[in-house]
């Protein structure tokens, strides 16, 4: 039993669908794929957004409390204390 040839003039017609479908295939993909980088760079953007809020909320939190709390970044480290809760200093006269 052979296969049935296939007749020559209909090769590039064939080859250009198979062409198509590939591109088309390819190109679908990589705008899903685009799409799915920019909600997750959108999402992570919002992340960091509300870490910037949480974080002043808890130092604003702390503050009220009138007691100095420290603040640290790696290596730096200062105690803050809300200006509104120390006394006024007396004027001398």
């Amino acid at each position: 039993m052979s296969l049935p040839k296939l007749p020559v003039q209909n090769l590039g017609q064939i080859l250009l669908a198979v062409w198509i479908v590939f591109s088309t295939v390819f190109i679908g993909n990589v705008i899903w794929q685009s799409l799915q980088v920019g909600a997750q760079r959108e999402a992570l953007q919002a992340g960091f957004e509300q870490g910037q809020i949480d974080a002043v909320a808890q130092i604003i939190k702390q503050a009220q409390t009138c007691e100095a709390f420290p603040i640290n970044i790696g290596e730096n480290s200062i105690e803050l204390k809300a200006v509104n809760c120390t006394p006024p200093t007396p004027v001398a006269e």
